[in-house]
């Protein structure tokens, strides 16, 4: 036998049918069930998280009261001291030493 008629042979050859499945239902079956959880769970979760616009605008400005309070303050009150004590010093220095 040569090797181009055992090509032939391999190439021309029936597949088995048997592996290939002829229900396609049966693979479909499990994602169904899966798809309803999640979109049970999903839709209470949106309902537990949503906010009106009230709300939004209200934390909106509690986070900028914090931002104020814990960082805007401090830095303008170290730069603002650091300046004044520099002014109030050089004053009661030339008053002192002089």
């Amino acid at each position: 036998m040569s090797h181009m008629s055992r090509l032939q042979e391999i190439l021309n050859y029936p597949p088995s049918t048997a592996e290939i499945p002829t229900d396609n239902e049966d693979y479909y079956d499990d994602d169904d069930e899966d798809d309803a959880d999640d979109s049970d769970y999903s839709s209470s979760e949106e309902d537990e998280y949503q906010l009106s616009a009230q709300e939004h605008w209200e934390e909106s400005i509690n986070q900028v009261k914090l931002l104020v309070n814990q960082i805007m303050f401090p830095v303008i009150g170290k730069i603002l001291g650091r300046r004044f004590s520099h002014l109030i010093w050089r004053r009661i220095a030339n008053w002192w030493f002089i």
